[in-house]
């Protein structure tokens, strides 16, 4: 009877024992199956992100050269790798194709795919505001003047003195981008380009900027479309002291922007004297006048600040603005990135 009650318990045992140890593998494997998939998950959400750090340099490189195309070569970021395909679809719009691998191309264990949309227009009005600014608007003391309306994105100070409409608008932000390549080509044909060393030359005096906004006049005088401007092509911050006289032209002050989207280059311009035109810098522009005072007879847009002081004036000319307008768009030089459309392929 002993051995019996024994024997009960023994088998008991190990009927808990083997269930123990079924219940264990079980938990054992269910904890290897939630470990592989919280992983792949882990490696899916990072493809993913990688594949948005694709389409952010998909648009950088758009934003830089509005005629950019073509495939990358893998990036690696994090613990991964992205790559860009950029397609020409429309004369505005492109297709960005953005991967995104962990840990990378060759090897991928995880894959996101997000095909984007882009569209590049120019804003509406782009052309028809005395000071178009990206960011903030300084004016300082009572002696400046601005004679037309007045965009910005951030912040303003002292308006008083303008005669016009000012008008806050974020989206503006950031500045619209020209089609900087073809305006450099442009610039060299006329022989506007100044670079660091011609730049120097223009400080010493040995060298100028053109007198002029118009290197063809218009064939009919009363339609400044059929004008040419003079295009100066400006590769770095452009500074003026003194009595600068009178200078010409449409200004593009973009340094290196053409391999570098996130340069910004200023402009700073101090003393009297006149500039019958535009001047378009990826970064600040500042115009301090003397006694004489400075004028800019035309328009001024500026990636960050635009500050006056002193005696500083700024005039809309819409002959020289509608001048560049006909130029920029018959060519398709001028253009804003945008989103148009964003999905997720896989």
């Amino acid at each position: 009877m002993l051995n019996r009650r024994r024997g009960s318990i023994l088998i008991a045992a190990y009927i808990v024992l083997l269930s123990l140890l079924i219940f264990g593998g079980i938990f054992f494997a269910r904890s290897i199956s939630d470990r592989k998939l919280f992983d792949i998950n882990r490696e899916r959400q990072e493809a993913f992100y990688l594949a948005e750090s694709a389409v952010d340099r998909g648009i950088e490189e758009l934003r830089a050269n509005s005629s950019y195309a073509g495939t990358s070569s893998p990036v690696a970021f994090g613990r991964g790798e992205y790559e860009i395909v950029v397609t020409t679809l429309s004369s505005s719009r492109k297709m960005i194709m953005a991967y995104g691998y962990v840990p990378n191309k060759t090897q991928k264990r995880a894959q996101r795919t997000i095909e984007v949309i882009t569209k590049a227009e120019t804003p509406p009005d782009f052309f028809d505001y005395a000071i178009y600014s990206a960011n903030d608007v300084d004016f300082n003391g009572n002696s400046y003047d601005v004679t037309g309306d007045v965009i910005y994105a951030d912040t303003i100070d002292n308006e008083g003195r303008v005669v016009g409409t000012v008008t806050p608008d974020p989206t503006i932000s950031p500045l619209a981008q020209f089609d900087f390549a073809a305006m450099r080509e442009i610039a060299v044909a006329q022989g506007n380009l100044y670079d660091s060393s011609r730049l120097d030359d223009v400080q010493t005096g040995s060298d100028s900027f053109p007198g002029d906004f118009w290197y063809s006049d218009p064939t009919d005088p009363s339609d400044p479309t059929t004008g040419i401007p003079n295009v100066v092509y400006v590769e770095g911050d452009m500074v003026l002291n003194g009595n600068i006289g009178i200078i010409g032209g449409f200004f593009l002050v973009v340094g290196d922007v053409l391999t570098d989207p996130d340069a910004t280059y200023d402009t700073t311009i101090n003393g009297i004297g006149e500039i019958a035109g535009c001047i378009y810098t990826t970064g600040d522009f500042r115009i301090n006048g003397g006694g004489g005072g400075l004028n800019v007879d035309g328009g001024v847009w500026a990636g960050n600040e635009a500050r006056l002081n002193g005696n500083a004036n700024i005039a809309y000319n819409q002959d020289y603005m509608y001048s560049i307008k006909a130029m920029v768009e018959s060519q398709s030089l001028g253009s804003v990135v945008q989103l148009f459309s964003w999905r997720e392929i896989e």
